[in-house]
């Protein structure tokens, strides 16, 4: 299967472009002309990958020497009382995940190519989706988007980021036109911006600010500054 330009080579980075995925799916389809039915199962393709080149591939990792060292016993080993085998047991799914039919990433790659050329698509769409191959490669800087989302009781800013061939990316922000802070380093698309307010009654105002980060040293430009309000 051809490998998109966009997904992680490495399978450690796999499970988070897959959660990031069906999560930006899941607030963007509204405005795409892709129906429920539609979405629903890629984010549920999506869920299911997770699970299987995370949680599930790591145990039967972890449980492969056990396996072995049991094979060497049975074959070669030495005693009197007979065997028992090492039983392997799967991890249980994570919340929102299901088996799916045979294909799942098949199909999230076909996904991604109807939501390029949704009239609704954009750039910015596609970054905090983590669509944007590595066509694009030779930027400047960062590119990134600020989403507010309500979580439980309180709200939180989803950064969506493409840092295209550089090792992560060194944020800054600014609450209320105070002055720039150190936010955080990220190399895997999303960060989220938990931090509560300054004054827990009071909208607020924060800006944020991303350049590239490699080998433990920020660089490069800043990108353009964005804006949104946090809300009590």
């Amino acid at each position: 299967m051809k490998r998109q330009n966009y997904f992680p080579v490495r399978m450690d980075g796999q499970p988070t472009w897959l959660t990031n995925y069906a999560n930006a799916l899941s607030i963007h389809a509204p405005d795409l002309s892709i129906s429920p039915t539609d979405t629903g199962a890629s984010i549920d393709d999506a869920r299911w990958c997770a699970y299987g080149v995370g949680t599930w591939i790591a145990t039967v990792r972890a449980f492969s020497p056990a396996s072995t060292d049991a094979l060497d016993a049975m074959l070669t080993g030495e005693g009197n009382s007979p065997m028992v085998l090492p039983t392997f047991t799967p991890p249980s799914l994570p919340n929102g995940a299901a088996p799916r039919k045979p294909g799942a990433l098949t199909r999230i790659f076909a996904m991604v190519a109807r939501i390029k050329k949704d009239p609704a698509y954009t750039e910015a769409m596609g970054t905090d989706l983590g669509i944007i191959g590595s066509e694009d490669a030779g930027h400047a800087v960062p590119k990134f988007t600020a989403v507010v989302q309500q979580i439980g009781g309180s709200q939180v800013v989803r950064l969506g980021f493409f840092k295209y061939a550089h090792e992560g990316v060194f944020m800054e922000s600014r609450r209320n036109g105070g002055a720039w802070e150190f936010l955080g380093i990220d190399t895997e698309s999303p960060y989220t911006d938990e931090r509560p307010l300054l004054n827990p009654a009071a909208p607020e105002v924060r800006e944020y600010r991303m350049s590239f980060w490699d080998k433990g040293t920020p660089n490069g430009d800043w990108t353009d500054v964005a804006k949104v309000t946090v809300s009590p």
